[in-house]
């Protein structure tokens, strides 16, 4: 029996790490949001903790739990988990990242209901240790996702998924949220009056490499110290990255804001988007940055290149590479009329590829596609 021939809607459940402020979480929740209601009933669970997405939840009417997770290998919560999954009756889990994997694969199948797995990186699979758990747990699951053209190639060659059973649907970005006109004034958002601003949005990471971006920064404010540097998002090395701003003697010129609900308020004050990256899937930050039709210049790893156009919509540098991430930032401050010609292109390069809607259409199709009812053990 497929969800086409059911009568009542699918009960499709989204597991993410937790409610905060990610790009995973976003698509979970847009997703949850977004869908047919009238075909398919969502809801979110949160392996670890609650966070500010929860209130977007409840506005949109979509149920939610908490599981609050312990830490390390919290065992308990598998049979948790299967419980959840068969008292609310759902007949999709679609999960985001591994660790979400390892802890509803058994308990998904064992309710009954199709598994659907989302990959958004692949940077965090590279050991063999990974390798092999996804290859084994992908083995239960229905479909595996990834959210670009790289990542299904690693899914499939390095992990050995079949690759009957990866399919590419690559984000997307709400149109109507995200708009090339600011809505607010500056200092409405908290931001300088006076002055470009370079802005990044993204989680205070280590692979995000914001360090890179500071420094680069730092090169920029000789020809630019007027500038200032605006760094949207949380993370477990916002401290070194104010100690570093404060030893170069810019920290007075980078912003650091925290996790924002008014991102897409704040994108359109940015002259230009930048990325540091060591390593990424298909980033929502950039899409939404060129949503707002906001020149991007990013460095040249993972889905980044299918989507930032060198010389077209932005600029790629080498990942680690400051100074030419510095020359790249400092190149399109001084020449508006590029940075604003990069930028509509890269409006329209969003509006013919990566439409949330087209997003919307392919997951829900492919949750109409798989069996609703799925003995333990079988496909």
């Amino acid at each position: 029996m497929t969800a086409s021939s059911a009568s009542s809607p699918l009960r499709v459940m989204q597991v993410v790490h937790s409610l905060q402020r990610g790009g995973s979480e976003r698509l979970a929740c847009d997703l949850a949001r977004s869908v047919d209601p009238a075909a398919v009933e969502s809801s979110v669970c949160a392996i670890d903790a609650a966070g500010p997405m929860a209130d977007e939840l409840a506005r949109a009417g979509v149920p939610f739990h908490v599981m609050g997770r312990e830490p390390r290998l919290d065992w308990r919560l598998l049979p948790r988990l299967h419980r959840l999954f068969r008292q609310t009756g759902v007949n999709v889990v679609q999960t985001h990242h591994l660790t979400q994997l390892i802890y509803s694969a058994m308990g998904a199948r064992l309710a009954g209901a199709a598994l659907i797995h989302v990959e958004h990186e692949y940077f965090s699979l590279a050991s063999r240790r990974r390798k092999r758990l996804l290859r084994v747990l992908g083995a239960l699951c229905h479909r595996v996702v990834a959210v670009g053209e790289e990542v299904g190639v690693f899914l499939s060659r390095d992990v050995g998924l079949a690759a009957s059973r990866v399919v590419v649907i690559p984000n997307g970005v709400d149109l109507t949220r995200y708009s090339p006109t600011p809505r607010f004034a500056r200092s409405a958002l908290g931001l300088p009056p006076s002055g470009p601003l370079v802005g990044h949005v993204g989680r205070l990471d280590l692979l995000k490499d914001q360090e890179s971006l500071i420094r680069a920064f730092h090169m920029v404010t000789d020809d630019h110290p007027d500038a200032h540097l605006v760094l949207v998002g949380e993370g477990p090395v916002r401290c070194q990255l104010e100690q570093l701003a404060a030893t170069l003697g810019i920290r007075d010129r980078v912003l650091l804001l925290g996790s924002r609900g008014d991102v897409a308020d704040l994108l359109p004050h940015f002259q230009v988007f930048a990325m540091a990256s060591l390593a990424e899937g298909l980033p929502l930050a950039v899409l939404e940055a060129m949503a707002s039709a906001r020149p991007v210049v990013a460095t040249g790893v993972g889905d980044i290149p299918r989507v930032v156009r060198d010389g077209t919509t932005g600029l790629l540098v080498p990942a680690g590479q400051p100074k030419a991430l510095a020359t790249a930032l400092a190149g399109l401050l001084a020449a508006p009329a590029r940075a604003q010609a990069f930028g509509r292109a890269g409006r329209v390069a969003v509006e013919q590829r990566f439409a949330f809607s087209s997003t919307v259409q392919q997951y829900q199709a492919l949750y109409e596609s798989v069996p609703t009812s799925l003995a333990a053990g079988g496909m």
